[in-house]
């Protein structure tokens, strides 16, 4: 008997189209984004991660407009030089006890209806902790990032565990987006997706009758593996900077920059919004779109077709990432068209 219910369970997935996802068809979308050049520190600039971020935010606030979606955005950002007290006692400067606030003040917004997307961009350790801004207010041309040990201060570091805890009150659905290295990390090996190579329906009955599932409303999507990095092009033979894994989400939700892309001949190449912003959203259903739903998996589908840097090493691509994917339910609509 146990096994016919299961077979009439899954000819059902089966009928809707081969797809488990989760309804959201009245939802509201809060926004932590969270980006940094390190340009006011010892560390390594980064020189994508700005207009990675700035785009997204953009990207996500003109589709909830245009499909009337209630949008909030919370955004910190370090950008440039300047250390100074002002610049790290900010509110919106992204230390790491700001972001501890911003993922409290998540608990304080959210409701049971709610995608809450928090997406960073920066430098992370190789166990995924994000790299936050310095808050050294001492030394004159750089804040440093490194204690008298020279290993990175604790202070600036949020590791994944302290993420985690800290969406335990958060209501609704959990969107984890990072392009960082080593940010497999946030990505957990008994989370099946339905573009993963592993996913059979067994495995998601299982997980769709189990009342126990501790990700079961969080979707992680992220750059690349645990154990690797996550690039962007040079700055000296590109005008224009991302991450390579951001480039394709943006594509893929329908951002065009007039840079190289698929969607660079929509728009003029220097198209300059008033706001600073280069690019804007183009008209229609997005790349990533799959019969005109915008999912979590259709996303990194796109993304790993059209990243423009190898998946997978090989003898001529010395650098690669493999973009990741889990979700509570399997798959999350984001947007339908």
């Amino acid at each position: 008997m146990k096994r016919y219910f299961i077979l009439v369970v899954l000819s059902l997935f089966l009928l809707a189209g081969c797809e488990l996802l989760s309804p959201n068809y009245d939802y509201e979308i809060n926004l932590l984004n969270i980006a940094l050049d390190y340009q006011n520190t010892d560390i390594s600039s980064l020189y994508g991660t700005l207009n990675d971020s700035k785009e997204l935010e953009k990207t996500i606030r003109l589709i909830c407009s245009e499909q009337e979606i209630n949008y909030t955005n919370f955004s910190y950002h370090q950008e440039g030089i300047k250390h100074d007290s002002a610049t790290v006692n900010d509110l919106n400067y992204p230390s790491k006890t700001n972001i501890l606030s911003a993922l409290e003040k998540l608990s304080t917004i959210s409701h049971d209806n709610s995608i809450n997307i928090i997406y960073y961009s920066g430098h992370a350790n190789q166990n995924g902790s994000w790299l936050l801004a310095t808050t050294d207010t001492l030394s004159t041309e750089y804040g440093t990032s490194f204690s008298s040990n020279g290993l990175v201060n604790e202070e600036q570091l949020l590791s994944v565990d302290e993420i985690y805890n800290s969406l335990v009150e958060v209501k609704g659905k959990v969107v984890i987006i990072v392009d960082s290295c080593y940010s497999g990390n946030f990505y957990k090996d008994s989370a099946y997706s339905l573009s993963d190579e592993k996913f059979n329906f067994i495995d998601a009955y299982n997980k769709f009758i189990s009342t126990n599932e501790e990700t079961n409303d969080i979707y992680i999507l992220v750059a690349t593996e645990k154990d690797n990095k996550s690039y962007e092009p040079s700055s000296l033979y590109n005008s224009r900077i991302h991450g390579y894994f951001t480039k394709a989400l943006l594509e893929g939700l329908g951002w065009c920059d007039g840079e190289k892309g698929v969607l660079s001949t929509t728009i003029d190449e220097y198209y300059i919004d008033e706001d600073g912003i280069q690019g804007e959203l183009s008209n229609g259903v997005p790349p990533a779109a799959k019969n005109n739903i915008v999912s979590i998996d259709s996303l990194v589908s796109y993304i790993k077709s059209n990243q423009e840097i190898a998946q997978n090493s090989n003898n001529y691509d010395v650098y690669h990432q493999y973009p990741q994917v889990s979700g509570g339910r399997f798959d999350l609509v984001l947007f339908r068209y």
